[in-house]
């Protein structure tokens, strides 16, 4: 295990930390049932998992799903959070990513969100998610665009607050173009995005999550009519493999 993932590891064994802002899990839960509707699916991957709520409301709808998280603490969650019933249809793998060995050709779906910020190298996480994707599988995955000029407000006050409190963790900044483009180089094309702010900056506090979600859903729509995207900094794709 690399020091970033071993950093990664104890940040999200917190689950308290990931659960604060839910009303963005409910945003990633809601972006996914629409860029998959009425869709049917044979395996499905989701990596990082959380606590399993965006996709387990697949279940329904596909013949496997794998979860995948570096959290113990998160996949137990997940597996707290999956119906009795269903439990024969998932599998539940508490590792890095990048140690397990996963046969190319394998989920005609694949989500990763929250995880480009992470990784010691996102173009590396890329080529990966794109080799284990079945030809006309489909990927979604969410990335903060370190291009966007609300990126810039973001970075500027995220530094601010680790000189403050002294933190040393980094995010990374990968720019949207540099996604389209590995993703493109890897033989998918993109169908769809939803774009948001999903950061009220050092404002989050005076809100509830409630009041967060209804102000993001006025502002930005839903992932099927996306008003005033271009202010968004916060992008999901939908990809499919050719």
């Amino acid at each position: 295990m690399t020091d970033k993932s071993k950093l990664v590891k104890e940040l999200f064994e917190d689950t308290a930390l990931y659960l604060t802002y839910d009303y963005n899990l409910q945003i990633r839960k809601e972006t996914i049932e629409s860029f998959t509707k009425d869709l049917q699916f044979s395996s499905v991957l989701d990596m990082p998992c959380g606590t399993g709520t965006i996709s387990l409301p697949l279940l329904d709808r596909t013949d496997k799903l794998t979860f995948i998280d570096i959290s113990s603490n998160m996949l137990s969650m997940a597996e707290k959070n999956t119906p009795t019933a269903s439990k024969q249809k998932v599998i539940y793998i508490n590792d890095d990513f990048f140690n397990i060995d996963i046969p190319d050709n394998s989920y005609d779906l694949v989500i990763c969100l929250g995880l480009l910020a992470h990784v010691n190298s996102p173009e590396q996480l890329l080529h990966k998610l794109s080799r284990i994707i079945t030809p006309g599988g489909l990927l979604i995955i969410q990335n903060t665009d370190a291009a966007h000029f609300y990126s810039y407000l973001i970075h500027g006050y995220l530094k601010l607050k680790s000189l403050i409190s002294k933190q040393l963790y980094k995010l990374n900044q990968v720019k949207g173009s540099f996604v389209e483009h590995q993703l493109e180089t890897q033989g998918l094309k993109k169908i769809k995005t939803y774009r948001y702010n999903q950061s009220f900056l050092g404002f989050s506090n005076l809100f509830s999550n409630e009041k967060k979600y209804s102000m993001t859903r006025n502002f930005f729509g839903y992932a099927d009519n996306n008003k005033h995207a271009g202010w968004g900094s916060d992008v999901t794709y939908l990809f499919k493999k050719n």
